[in-house]
């Protein structure tokens, strides 16, 4: 396999809002599809050029592509990061990350909940190539100082966590990383970039599931990595080893997504919060799990770091996993289906959907409580998404 180019040409929009910064191929508008997998040359000797760094240009889209690079450059900006790269999952971003920062011997802590393939991953695939795996009890400093002593190459949290959206004190977590050697990688998939930006308080390294908030729309597979740019770099020259690119189509989906994801997660947020609140008050209600509410015991930290707490929220009924079965059947607004941070709500008996294989009991060992809802809330009306509640708990009283 040949080398990837060194040669690669990135252009980035302005950040001062100059306009003949950010024009486009052709003066288009958007970022233009490039759907192609490769690129031509006139001739050999521009090819040679190209290889030897006398011009720029792009080789072959394993390698890099425009429209890629137009939807990297505008999650970078929304990070504040030196650089991003697009993976064709969110697993695929997540796991090209651990097997760049880790190998046998290597010690990665993972901060306790987290989605359920990461865990996965890290403790089948990981675990095979003698990587030590220690996963954490809680999302919380307290449980990181109780850690066992050793070296740590890596830390990662989700922030807010899914699915009880915990959220551990940010920096405490950059500071322990810092003192052990270690590097903090942060899972801000729910977050998203508008509501927390996991660099500026310390992390090294910010991943997203493309798929959710920053796509929005159901309708694309993506995954992304933020940070520096040296370590941007070698991920690039891995990646076209491994081959996880996105296309050039679904690039352009994630970036239009991104340019509404502010108005998107502002809303989906106002509404989540104001869904909290109302069903915290309902006697069919045992607990909701939002970090937006005086109850949750992140709140004081939520508020410190992020701007909002987003449009994602769980909640567990007094009547257990038969109520939970009936009460997301009985709703009429949100669909039924995997996922989460679309325009359309979805609402899920989480354990039935996420746990399958594993049944209730194996939920409940990975610390899922049976019966518990996970609620994705879409762009639709507070009022609607209310009174279908009502009504769905009406039917189970």
């Amino acid at each position: 396999m040949s080398e990837p180019p060194k040669n690669l040409k990135i252009t980035e929009p302005s950040a001062d809002g100059n306009k003949s910064g950010r024009r486009n191929a052709e003066n288009s508008l958007p970022a233009p599809i490039f759907q192609t997998a490769t690129f031509t040359f006139d001739s050999t000797a521009d090819l040679a050029a190209f290889h030897d760094g006398e011009s720029e240009g792009y080789f072959y889209t394993r390698y890099g592509n425009p429209t890629l690079a137009a939807a990297e450059s505008r999650l970078s900006r929304l990070e504040g990061a030196e650089a991003s790269l697009l993976y064709a999952s969110g697993m695929a971003a997540v796991s090209s990350v651990f097997w760049a920062l880790l190998g046998p011997g290597a010690r990665l802590i993972l901060l306790g909940e987290t989605y359920r393939h990461t865990r996965d991953f890290a403790e089948s695939l990981l675990s095979r190539y003698k990587v030590d795996v220690e996963i954490l009890p809680e999302n919380t400093i307290d449980a990181l100082e109780k850690a066992n002593e050793g070296p740590v190459r890596v830390l990662f949290a989700e922030i807010p966590s899914n699915p009880t959206m915990r959220v551990p004190e940010l920096e405490r977590l950059a500071e322990w990383a810092r003192n052990r050697g270690a590097k903090l990688v942060v899972d801000s998939t729910i977050a998203s970039p508008v509501l927390l930006r996991p660099l500026e308080h310390g992390a090294d390294l910010v991943v997203h599931s493309a798929t959710k908030f920053l796509g929005g729309h159901n309708d694309l597979l993506a995954g992304a990595v933020s940070g520096s740019r040296p370590f941007i770099d070698a991920l690039v020259e891995q990646q076209a080893m491994l081959g996880a690119v996105i296309s050039p189509h679904t690039a352009f989906l994630l970036e239009r997504g991104m340019k509404t994801l502010g108005v998107r997660v502002e809303r989906q947020s106002e509404t989540a919060l104001r869904l909290a609140e109302f069903l915290r008050e309902q006697k069919q209600i045992k607990c909701v799990h939002y970090p937006g509410l005086e109850s949750h015991p992140d709140h004081k930290t939520a508020r410190k770091i992020m701007r909002a707490f987003g449009g994602l929220l769980s909640f567990e009924l007094n009547g257990g996993p038969d109520a939970a079965d009936r009460l997301v059947d009985s709703l009429r607004i949100p669909v039924l289906a995997a996922g989460f941070g679309g325009t359309e709500s979805q609402a899920e008996h989480h354990p039935r959907m996420a746990y399958a294989d594993l049944g209730l009991e194996g939920a409940q060992a990975r610390g899922v409580v049976p019966g518990l809802i996970r609620y994705s809330v879409g762009l639709e009306n507070f009022e609607a998404l209310r009174d279908d509640l009502v009504e769905g708990l009406r039917i189970i009283d």
